[in-house]
């Protein structure tokens, strides 16, 4: 009798066993009968299980194979005092030809120290074909209508270009730069004594015996600022006496020295046209000079 009972509750547990996990089986199907190659369907799984349970849904990491997941949403848990129902929407596309396709998903039930999935039953859908035959051949439109297509940007052929050009340039500067820099330094040079001259003479002619001291002196300094970058020495920091010692010019002497008794004496301005059209003609001979050493080097 005793062996009778044992054996009956094992066959009760069996079978409660097997009621519970008939009980606990998620809910998964599709929401749609048909589907095309490539558009989204909606998949949803629902579980019920024990309150508090841990359950884990398929996430993009599962294989959802013949399908490809797309997107998801998850639901908050539901619960009443002895249940929980989790649920979830999975939208699928596939690219598969086959015309019946099945999933079942599972979801994963936490025992403590593993997890268990436990699959719902398939769900199948149809896949609706837009192309049911192919023909044997396709009669295909002519045209010679062009359609304009913009143009790439030719990456390869511009860096080769840029390389080309670069290379040339710099043989130019290997077999002409010193001409070239000659040619520039000259140009440079005849732009700033034309400048010079323009603007010395209109100061010139305004010169009378009524001009302000300050003016001349201020003349005398526009003067020596044009030498001072024609002869690359600091002119217009030198006095009269340094500036004649460079220079060694007797003319030149007399006249700064008797542009500075008008500058600096109280006697009224005298004479001062011709002295300063001496300095105009002192800084083209010295252009002239300098011009011809660079020509010559």
């Amino acid at each position: 009798m005793t062996r009778r009972v044992a054996v009956f509750l094992i066959f009760f547990s069996l079978a409660w066993s097997l009621a519970q996990a008939q009980e606990t089986k998620p809910i998964g199907y599709f929401l749609k009968d048909s589907v095309k190659i490539g558009e989204s369907v909606a998949y949803s799984l629902s579980y019920k299980d024990r309150k508090n349970r841990p359950v884990i849904f398929p996430d993009s990491l599962f294989n959802f194979a013949p399908f490809e997941l797309l997107d998801k949403a998850y639901f908050d848990t539901r619960s009443d005092t002895i249940n929980s129902i989790d649920s979830a929407v999975y939208y699928l596309a596939t690219f598969e030809i086959d015309t019946v396709q099945f999933l079942a998903l599972p979801v994963f039930v936490f025992t403590g120290k593993d997890s268990i999935p436990v699959y719902s039953a398939k769900d199948s859908i149809v896949l609706n074909q837009v192309v049911t035959q192919m023909p044997d051949s396709v009669n295909l439109a002519e045209t010679n209508a062009f359609q304009p297509v913009s143009l790439q940007f030719n990456y390869p052929y511009w860096t080769i270009g840029l390389v080309l050009l670069g290379l040339i340039c710099l043989v130019v500067l290997i077999v002409w730069g010193k001409e070239i820099r000659k040619r520039i330094r000259l140009y440079r040079l005849k732009k700033k004594l034309e400048k010079f001259q323009v603007e010395f003479d209109r100061e010139i002619e305004a010169i009378s015996s009524e001009t302000d001291k300050t003016k001349i002196e201020s003349l005398l300094k526009f003067w020596k600022t044009y030498m001072e970058s024609l002869e690359q020495v600091p002119f217009t920091k030198l006095t009269t006496k340094e500036i004649v010692k460079i220079q060694q010019n007797s003319s030149l002497e007399e006249t700064l020295k008797s542009i500075d008794r008008n500058i600096y004496s109280p006697i009224a301005v005298s004479a001062l046209q011709n002295d300063f059209e001496f300095l105009k003609d002192y800084s083209i001979d010295r252009y002239n000079h300098i011009t011809e050493e660079i020509k010559n080097a």
